[in-house]
């Protein structure tokens, strides 16, 4: 008999995955006023910064003027505040020359494993830098008693993993989730948080929030500090509109037509008081569009307003659009 020989059935058939990586990133301007006064509190003593959020945990600065450990130096760290949180993150710590032409120094921290124990700190040295660099006149980084501390975090969240087979589409359907969320957004069906904006109510559901705004959600609805009436958790820094199109987002991911085909001032004042929202609790798509939106309508007797709020929102793309409209319309602009 012959000899059986092994047969090897080959598919055709194949698959693909791709791992995209996630991060949000955010910039923390701390100013520093009465520089010398603050020297006077000694070594190893230290002022904190105003907590901030990015990627849905808290963070705060730590300034020690006289340094930790090391009193010639000025020690100076990024800290995790959230509870209990595990999160990888870089930094960029920098002090801003306050002098035209003057030297910033930055101190780069590469990502790094944060967790709530003494991995919460970065940098791992106390040698921030040299007081008597800092205070170099040659420097120009310390100027009228001020101090300038930036630190720019990116958070890294955990990658999106896509597999997917190669060859004939299957036909899946369409997903229907935004419908879903739609019919939650207008429905208002097991809404579980109310707010009271400028006198007007707004109801919500704490899983959407949790899910589509962590840092609205945490500092808002879970952060306490704010007042509450009748149930409702009250919202005193924003228009009922601009609250209402920001709860649309939240659900739709896009701009009501309340907000898109409104023309003029009404609209930039409430897409302006949106992005001011969107920065806060670090909704960095809708800042975007609300980038965007501010663009195109940008006129000689308001830019000025608009360069104003894209300095204090740290809005790169609407700032750069403000300044090339100052430049080819210098005459009109009072």
């Amino acid at each position: 008999m012959p000899a059986s020989s092994a047969k090897t059935v080959l598919e055709t058939a194949a698959s693909t995955s791709t791992c995209t990586p996630e991060t949000v990133q955010r910039k923390h301007v701390f100013d520093i006023r009465g520089y010398s006064q603050h020297k006077l509190l000694g070594p190893n003593v230290y002022i904190s910064s105003g907590a901030f959020a990015v990627g849905g945990f808290d963070w705060n600065i730590r300034y020690y003027p006289c340094g930790y450990l090391k009193p010639k130096y000025v020690s100076v760290y990024l800290e995790l505040l959230s509870a209990g949180a595990r999160v990888r993150a870089s930094c960029d710590l920098t002090v801003v020359g306050q002098r035209p032409g003057a030297p910033s120094l930055v101190s780069r921290t590469p990502p790094t494993l944060f967790t709530s124990d003494l991995s919460r700190f970065a940098p791992s040295t106390s040698k921030f830098v040299k007081r008597s660099k800092l205070e170099s006149p040659s420097w120009g980084l310390v100027h009228g008693d001020r101090l300038v501390i930036e630190c720019v975090v990116t958070v890294f969240m955990s990658p999106t993993v896509a597999t997917w087979a190669d060859g004939p589409d299957e036909g899946d359907p369409p997903s229907d989730l935004h419908r879903d969320l739609a019919r939650m957004y207008e429905s208002q069906a097991g809404a579980d948080v109310g707010f009271l904006v400028g006198g007007q109510g707004f109801r919500a559901h704490r899983t959407v929030l949790a899910m589509r705004a962590p840092a609205f959600m945490a500092g808002v609805v879970g952060g306490g500090g704010l007042g509450f009436s009748s149930g409702c958790v009250d919202i005193n820094d924003m228009q009922p509109e601009a609250f209402d199109a920001l709860l649309y987002y939240i659900y739709m991911d896009s701009l009501p037509a309340a907000i898109r085909d409104v023309d003029g001032d009404r609209k930039r004042e409430l897409v302006m008081d949106l992005l001011a929202a969107a920065d806060r609790y670090d909704i960095q798509r809708l800042k975007l569009i609300c980038e965007t939106a501010l663009s195109k309508t940008l006129e000689a007797n308001t830019v000025v307003t608009t360069l104003t709020l894209a300095e204090k929102h740290h809005c790169q793309r609407l700032r750069q659009a403000c300044v090339q409209f100052i430049a080819s319309s210098v005459d009109q602009i009072k």
